[in-house]
This record gives C-alpha cells, sequence and structure tokens, in this order.
C-alpha cells in the first residue's frame, strides 16, 4: 500500500488502546455496555422476607429473642409515629454528611498535591498510605476519644477518616486516567499551568472523585451505626443500643431494617447524582433503565439533602447538651420513649 493510499485509509475502530504517560488510555467513544437489571433482583429478598415471617407464625423461632417481621415493622412504625425515629435517622445522616465533608476537603488536595504536583513523594509515601487506609477505623475510635473527647467530635473524625481513603485513591486514579493528549492540547493553545488543572484535570477526574466519595459514604454510615453506640445520645447506632439496653428486642430489628432501607435509600441517592452531574459518560438512560435527571430533580434533590443535614444539625446539638447534662432526665426521656 502507497504513503497515499494509506492516508486516505479510515483508523480502524478496534485498534487497542495506545499506552500514554505508562497508562492505556481507552479510546473515545468505546463503553463497556453492562446488563440492564431486572425487577427479578429482588425476589430473592422478598423470599427472605416472607420465610423470616412464616417461620415466626409457625412458633419456629423464638420471639424474645426473633420477633417476626410484622412486629419488627409495627415497632418501626410506631417509632416513626412518635416522631423520634427520623430525628435518629436525620442526625445519623448528618453526621455522615458532615464527615464526606472534612474528607473531601482533606483528600481531594492531597491526592491533586501528591499526584500532580509531587509525585516522586507519592511514590515515597505509596506503602505508608496504603497501610494507613487498611486500618480497622473502629480500632482507632478510642484513639479519637482520648484526642477529641466524649462528643460530636470524635464520631465525625472517625467517619472522616473512613471516608477519606476511598475519596484519596479515588482522586488518584481520576489523574492517572487522564490522557495527556488533552493536556497537551491545552498547553498548545496557551493555557498555562493552573488553566491546565483547573479546565482538563479537575474536570477529568471528577468521576472518580465522585466514585471515590460514594464508596467512602456507604463506608462511613456503617461505620457509623458501631460509633453511635459509644458516647452518643442520639442517632440510628445509639437507638439500637438503648433498645438491647433495655430489652425491647422489636425495636432492635425495627431500627435495623431502618439502617438497611437508609443504606440502600443513601446509594440510590448517590447513584442518582452520579448520573445527572456526569451526563457526558454515557448517553440515554442509565444502566438500570431510568431516566437521567434533568437539572430541576438535581436541585430538588439537593434541597432535600441540605433540609435533612439542616434537622439533622439541630438534632446533634441537642444531643451534644444532653450529653453535657445528663442530669436532664425528662428531656433525656423524649429520644428513648
Amino acid at each position: 500500500m502507497t504513503p497515499a493510499a494509506a492516508s486516505r485509509t479510515p483508523p480502524s475502530k478496534n485498534i487497542a488502546p495506545v499506552a500514554l504517560g505508562g497508562k492505556a488510555t481507552a479510546q473515545r467513544g468505546m463503553r463497556m455496555t453492562l446488563p440492564r437489571r431486572s425487577p427479578t433482583r429482588f425476589l430473592v429478598p422478598a423470599a427472605m422476607l416472607a420465610l423470616w415471617e412464616t417461620l415466626s407464625r409457625l412458633g419456629l423461632l423464638d420471639p424474645q429473642f426473633v420477633p417476626g417481621l410484622a412486629d419488627s415493622l409495627a415497632a418501626a412504625l410506631d417509632m416513626t409515629r412518635r416522631a423520634f425515629l427520623l430525628t435518629h435517622a436525620m442526625v445519623s445522616l448528618a453526621r455522615v454528611a458532615l464527615a464526606l465533608g472534612l474528607a473531601l476537603l482533606a483528600g481531594v488536595p492531597l491526592a491533586f498535591s501528591l499526584g500532580h504536583a509531587w509525585p516522586g513523594a507519592f511514590r515515597f509515601l505509596e506503602p505508608l498510605l496504603r497501610v494507613l487506609g487498611q486500618i480497622n477505623p473502629y480500632c482507632l475510635f478510642p484513639v479519637f476519644v482520648v484526642v477529641f473527647g466524649l462528643g460530636e467530635a470524635a464520631k465525625i473524625s472517625v467517619l472522616a477518616w473512613v471516608a477519606l481513603w476511598p475519596i484519596f485513591f479515588g482522586t488518584l486514579a481520576g489523574l492517572g486516567d487522564l490522557d495527556p493528549v488533552l493536556a497537551r492540547a491545552a498547553r498548545g493553545m496557551g493555557a498555562g499551568k493552573a488553566s491546565v488543572f483547573l479546565k482538563v484535570a479537575i474536570p477529568a477526574a471528577s468521576p472518580s472523585i465522585f466514585a471515590g466519595a460514594r464508596t467512602g459514604v456507604q463506608m462511613a454510615f456503617f461505620i457509623l451505626i458501631a460509633a453511635e453506640m459509644t458516647g452518643a445520645t442520639a442517632g440510628l447506632g445509639w437507638l439500637v443500643h438503648n433498645a438491647g439496653a433495655m430489652f425491647q428486642v422489636p425495636r432492635i430489628y425495627g431500627a435495623g431494617l431502618v439502617i438497611v432501607a437508609l443504606g440502600l435509600g443513601l446509594n440510590r441517592f448517590l447513584v442518582f447524582l452520579d448520573r445527572g452531574l456526569f451526563f457526558w459518560r454515557a448517553s440515554g438512560p442509565g444502566q438500570d433503565g431510568l431516566p437521567r435527571p434533568g437539572p430541576l430533580a438535581l436541585a430538588l434533590a439537593l434541597a432535600a439533602a441540605l433540609i435533612v443535614l439542616a434537622i439533622g444539625l439541630i438534632g446533634m446539638a441537642r444531643a451534644e447538651s444532653l450529653l453535657n447534662d445528663p442530669s436532664v432526665v425528662p428531656e433525656y426521656r423524649v429520644w428513648t420513649e
């Protein structure tokens, strides 16, 4: 084939990704197609719940230790009717939100500093950072209590520690996947280092940052339940601990069902934000077949999250006052009855 003919030959769509800067950069337009989720995925959880209630109805489960599903739901509805269950849930969500904010403020600048400005320092510190990221956070909770005391600072700090590492390493992964051609093109058009950083590096890494934040939020939420069982007067973890101390077994299971539902709802909320904020990564509906949210839906969702955060902060302030003054017995009973 002559050079002229070769220049007229269109490039093949099956060319393997070219290694740029030590990283394999995927060809634009290529994306992995995943099968859409089927509604039948709910059959197994529904069957497990039905089996739970059936065994309870047949008397095969001791209601003193394992109440039925209906009794657990009735306890959860009773706590909801009394309004304090929602307050505990919002307090827990507010703690997770504050911890996420601290983790983002610490993890993202640290990752950009080590991965973009001082990569040599990161190669030197990477083993230590990997070890710190693998430490069981609940083992560090006594250390945070010694440093910050029995208050909100200790709980929020240990949650921020949990969320920090997925955000940090997710940001590094986003920087590592940055296409060097984009950076060279921006510099070729006269962009300085600051412009390349703000207009190329940060937008390219933002999906990975959000993916790390999503993982960190879910990890922090479930660690929160254990952290709230120590030195707290509000929160879902404290509610479970208090119900166990008073041997209110249906409340234990009812609060556990609420924790599971909140965990699933929090995950779906983050998926909703992911589809709306990073719409350019794929076209059409999402993997689950739902349409991508528009600006109005995103604004309403963020407004609802801010309302939950505000109510949770009010509940946290009240819980902190009860912790500092446990002699206020009538006020304290509002959280338990």
